[in-house]
């Protein structure tokens, strides 16, 4: 859910926070959604860090979005992009460790174990 970003705010963001957005835009996830995925405290908070003037990331959501970059990266490894990814993302998935929930939902609520084990299934680990 892009926001128009101009290209100013998007020189004040941290690189990490740039490829969240990036990959949270293509999936075109909502912001709560969002939100719940870097556990941001808020969503007013979420939109601070858009343009720039978010407090400080934690260790915790900085190892978030790496884990989260890593995944769409390896989404794109395997040639799963644009239309491809989106749906990976949203559509339930009968596979372990989905067991028909979504892929996003599973990582949402699943902490950052979930995160690693996606990150894990797409690498083949």
């Amino acid at each position: 859910m892009s926001t128009g970003a101009s290209a100013d705010t998007s020189a004040r963001l941290p690189p990490a926070l740039q490829s969240f957005f990036r990959v949270t835009d293509a999936w075109e996830l909502s912001e709560i959604q969002t939100c719940r995925l870097l556990r941001c405290p808020s969503v007013a908070v979420l939109r601070r860090y858009r343009v720039g003037q978010g407090p400080r990331l934690t260790p915790a959501q900085q190892k978030r979005i790496q884990i989260i970059t890593g995944i769409h990266a390896a989404l794109a490894k395997n040639g799963v992009t644009g239309e491809r990814a989106f749906r990976w993302v949203h559509e339930p998935r009968r596979e372990t460790p989905f067991k028909g929930e979504t892929p996003i939902h599973y990582m949402m609520d699943g902490g950052v174990d979930a995160l690693v084990t996606v990150a894990h299934l797409l690498s083949g680990r």
